[in-house]
């Protein structure tokens, strides 16, 4: 069966590990070079950058969000309320801390914001490494 409960915890484990390889870039790549992209290029590097990460992130964040509901129901256990917490908490920095920066660095270069997103960022950071070492943790205690 497709919808099995190994499949479930197995499809959260692969959108756990993805989305922290993703913060992870994101956290010492991509926000670090909002520092250095010139002032009349960074409206549209913004832009764009949000765009296209937005793409991206946001399915799977969902996805994230209903399989770790899912899990809680299935198998409630440490690891499965470790990974609805996290992402409850990631959807929360997500939605008070970083959208907000975001959504200030659309007029432009500010040197206090970025370092703000950087610093903030973080907190997701450390949720999603959080989220996919209960996510490994439940795939080990079932599989």
């Amino acid at each position: 069966m497709l919808l099995s409960i190994e499949n479930i915890v197995l499809f959260n484990f692969i959108m756990s590990f993805l989305m922290m390889g993703v913060i992870i870039t994101t956290q010492i790549v991509s926000y670090p070079l909002f520092l250095c992209i010139t002032k009349s290029n960074f409206k549209k590097y913004h832009s764009t950058y949000v765009n296209k990460i937005s793409f991206i992130v946001m399915p799977i964040m969902l996805s994230e969000l209903v399989l770790s509901i899912i899990l809680l129901f299935i198998i409630q256990n440490f690891s499965s309320v470790i990974i609805l917490s996290s992402m409850l908490l990631i959807f929360l920095s997500t939605l008070f801390l970083q959208v907000p920066m975001h959504k200030k660095l659309e007029h432009g270069y500010n040197n206090k914001s970025i370092n703000y997103l950087i610093n903030t960022n973080w907190i997701r950071t450390f949720l999603w490494v959080l989220k996919s070492t209960a996510s490994y943790n439940l795939v080990k205690d079932l599989l």
